[in-house]
Order: structure tokens, then C-alpha cells, then sequence
């Protein structure tokens, strides 16, 4: 049986942009106290939206616990254990690139575009190599 932690830290943020239609993606921090998606693999997350505020209103973000995030393992599929971070859209990847910003550790896998995963979040984390 699996069980759920109730500890998570949610924080509220202004929505930087319409994101009506992005509930459980991953943001970045784009100005004072303001949030959007993340637009690039390289980004630095900072957490998944929890809600679907307009422009202007409050955005509820999860910054750390456990949280459910759209994710594309189509590419390259998303094993439970695999470190996750964003793309160009606010979904969660594979991360395989050394210096490339992490949300978290995945706790489901993922081999299709659109698959809603738990991911154990990691703030500030950053991928690194073996070698690295």
C-alpha cells in the first residue's frame, strides 16, 4: 500500500502570464515575486503549479514535498528513481546533461507525452555526471 507524506511547502507567487492551462507544470522565478513556465531545458525550476491563475492572480507553488507533474517520457522514457527537469514547455523530462537545473526525482515512470507523475522535489539541485 502506498503511502503519502502530508509535509509540502506551498508557496504564492504572481502569475507572470496566463497559466489557466498549465496546472501541475514546472515554473520558473521571472521577476519580483512572479512565476511562469519554465521555457527552456536549461531553466531553473523552482516548483510546479498548483493551481490555473490568469495573469496577475496568485499562483500556488509547490517548492517542496511531493508533487503531481505532467511529464513527456516519449522521447526518452522516465524511469521511477530518474532525476527529472523541465523542458521548453513547463513538462517534465529526463535529465541526462551534466549542469542542467533538476526538479526532482521521479517516483513513477513515464513513457508517453502528457503522463501525470509524483516527483519527489529536490530545490536548487542540479544534474551532474559521474564523472562530474
Amino acid at each position: 500500500m502506498a503511502t503519502r507524506s502530508a509535509f509540502v511547502w506551498d508557496e504564492s507567487f504572481k502569475a507572470g502570464a496566463d497559466l489557466r492551462t498549465h496546472q501541475h507544470k514546472i515554473v520558473e522565478y521571472t521577476a519580483v515575486d512572479t512565476v511562469n513556465i519554465t521555457n527552456a531545458a536549461t531553466d531553473r525550476a523552482i516548483g510546479v503549479l498548483q493551481n490555473k491563475p490568469n495573469t496577475g492572480e496568485a499562483a500556488n507553488v509547490r517548492i517542496l514535498g511531493i508533487a503531481e507533474v505532467v511529464s513527456d517520457g516519449s522521447g526518452t522514457a522516465i524511469l521511477a528513481g530518474d532525476y527529472v527537469g523541465p523542458n521548453n514547455a513547463g513538462v517534465a523530462i529526463k535529465k541526462a546533461t551534466a549542469d542542467f537545473s533538476v526538479l526532482g526525482i521521479a517516483l513513477d515512470p513515464s513513457s508517453a507525452a502528457g503522463v501525470v507523475i509524483r516527483v519527489l522535489l529536490l530545490p536548487g539541485a542540479w544534474f551532474r555526471t559521474a564523472a562530474g
